[in-house]
């Protein structure tokens, strides 16, 4: 169960990474939409952006929301409350970020992406997979 964790957390933040790296090049290129959502200027670049930042955002949701189940059933049958306690902190304040990117890129253009908070709860499901490598490569060996 640890290693499919790993698996989808790291895969979450490909997704993460992509919807944000899309948004930041989507304003620092300066594209801009018509009505039916397509960039005016149909270069080749100004798609990928879009697409990486719409896409990217839209699938960054349901990726965290498994990251984040999957994440609590694996510290659960390990019974690692501490890990528990830190996973739905990184929850709460990722939907609370969530909501506050909302409320702030409903009101213009930016170049930060809604789905910048979620990046936390990925960061604390790579950690929780890695920490006895982690903890064993920091370790001396004691004899």
């Amino acid at each position: 169960m640890k290693r499919a964790l790993l698996i989808l957390s790291l895969a979450t933040l490909v997704v993460l990474a992509a919807a944000i790296i899309g948004q930041v090049l989507t304003a620092a290129l300066g594209i801009i939409f018509n009505d039916q959502g397509q960039p005016t200027d149909p270069t080749p670049l100004a798609y990928i952006v879009s697409y990486m930042a719409g896409i990217g955002g839209i699938i960054a949701v349901p990726v965290t929301l498994a990251t984040f189940v999957l994440g609590l059933v694996a510290m659960g049958t390990e019974k690692r409350y501490r890990w528990l306690i830190a996973l739905c902190v990184a929850g709460a304040l990722s939907f609370i970020g969530f909501l506050g990117m909302a409320w702030v890129l409903l009101s213009g253009n930016s170049p930060i992406a809604f789905a910048t908070p979620f990046i936390l709860v990925p960061l604390v499901t790579v950690v929780f997979s890695l920490r006895r490598a982690l903890i064993g490569a920091a370790a001396p060996v004691l004899r």
